[in-house]
């Protein structure tokens, strides 16, 4: 198993009718995410991880990358062995565009879409079923909302709304990796 290097990049493709393109991720943890991956195992820094993810999980390539004004440090669970920081991630977050055709990884993504605003909001009331503990891990994994790393940030940025309170849940299982039912995320 690969030791966590505590750093992530997150890349928010976003078109002209303002709709992200997001993918129901194969590899843990469960959920519907942007373009994202560690930074420091195969890359120099964060902009260069930027441009390799887009271009491993989608095929496509940036041609602008625009830093946002949210990220920094989540103690949010991976697949790899706790870091040198322990478990969590320093997270750079970036607009980008992006040229080419679409050539999805089959081992990182499945579900590739484009999501509007609503779809986004209907994906985020799913997160927060998920954290009250009302779908399964199962149910989760097979038609999941958005990955619970990525509420925050989405919330952050006015593409969501939920309640601090249901932010508090999704934020728990983000960090604990489970649901409030005690479950494995």
């Amino acid at each position: 198993m690969k030791t966590c290097d505590n750093a992530s990049v997150g890349i928010l493709v976003i078109d002209s009718a303002g709709r992200h393109l997001m993918f129901d991720r194969n590899t843990a943890p469960a959920g519907c995410a942007p373009a994202a991956g560690h930074v420091f195992d195969d890359h120099p820094g964060y902009t260069e991880a930027a441009h390799a993810e887009v271009s491993e999980e989608l095929g496509l390539t940036v041609a602008t990358l625009e830093l946002l004004p949210v990220g920094g440090w989540r103690d949010n669970r991976c697949r790899r062995a706790p870091g040198p920081r322990g478990v969590g991630h320093q997270w750079q977050l970036y607009r980008a565009t992006v040229t080419g055709d679409l050539a999805a990884s089959d081992r990182e993504t499945r579900n590739v879409r484009w999501l509007t605003p609503d779809d986004m909001q209907r994906l985020a009331i799913r997160t927060t079923l998920y954290a009250c503990g009302r779908l399964t891990d199962v149910e989760f994994a097979q038609t999941p909302g958005i990955e619970p790393v990525w509420v925050r940030w989405f919330a952050e940025l006015d593409i969501i709304r939920i309640s601090p309170a249901d932010l508090g849940r999704i934020d728990h299982i983000a960090a604990r990796g489970t649901n409030q039912e005690g479950e494995t995320a």
